[in-house]
């Protein structure tokens, strides 16, 4: 089973519409995903209650995201090859651990404070990575191999989200280092997804995470696929 966990330690980084887009995505290539959100206490389901949404969805409150609840969600979705998982704090650690090569997606918006999150995020995952494993070129090899299972090592990349047409990798690229003091003390650069995931309308968005029903635009629905598969790469 593939499991890609789409984290951060905020809200409002786009995590949630990432990780909507990206089961979209893997729902058209064929992938039978299972996205289970881990909602902030108080919160309602985004779409786990939705009609018409084209893949399997669960949501587990946060107070009760422990490990084995996680695992027991995902179990009951036995028909389900990937899991994209939606959370905010780090509750999942044992559980992504558990699983062979799991990916760790930060969704990082352009603002610089959205920046300097997702990379202090991406950094706390280092004890946590598999050692040498390169998701892009496999020409680099990840700095710190200090994992806890080193077998079921976890693997991180950043997801830019909503930057503007005029960025490109390396745009992208200097910002984080500017915001990366660890890049100072020998540590390798932090993976990037790129292309990550354009910005869309607010309409566009509104009709997409509703609790009613499962609106995907053209325009979205054409963004998935690309992602979808760039992520999927990451475990090949």
């Amino acid at each position: 089973m593939a499991l890609f966990v789409l984290l951060g330690s905020k809200g409002g980084a786009g995590r949630t519409a990432s990780s909507i887009v990206l089961s979209a995505g893997l729902a058209a290539i064929g992938l039978r995903p299972l996205h289970l959100q881990i909602t902030m206490s108080g919160a309602q389901p985004v779409i786990a209650s939705a009609k018409g949404v084209p893949f399997a969805t669960a949501a587990i409150a946060e107070h009760d995201a422990t490990p084995d609840a996680i695992r027991h969600t995902i179990a009951a979705h036995p028909q389900c090859s990937t899991v994209v998982i939606d959370m905010v704090k780090r509750t999942v650690w044992d559980t992504v651990l558990d699983y062979p090569a799991p990916v760790v997606l930060f969704p990082m918006r352009r603002e610089a404070h959205e920046i300097e999150l997702a990379v202090r995020d991406y950094r706390d995952l280092q004890p946590y990575q598999s050692s040498g494993r390169d998701l892009l070129s496999r020409s680099r090899s990840i700095s710190h191999s200090g994992a806890r299972r080193p077998t079921h090592g976890a693997s991180g990349i950043l997801l830019p989200v909503a930057w503007p047409d005029t960025a490109d990798e390396r745009a992208v690229e200097t910002a984080v280092a500017r915001f990366d003091g660890s890049l100072r003390v020998g540590l390798s650069r932090p993976h990037i997804l790129w292309p990550g995931i354009p910005e869309f309308t607010r309409d566009h968005l509104d009709d997409l995470i509703n609790t009613s029903e499962y609106v995907c635009s053209s325009a979205i629905a054409a963004a998935a696929v690309p992602l979808a598969r760039s992520v999927s790469q990451l475990r090949a």
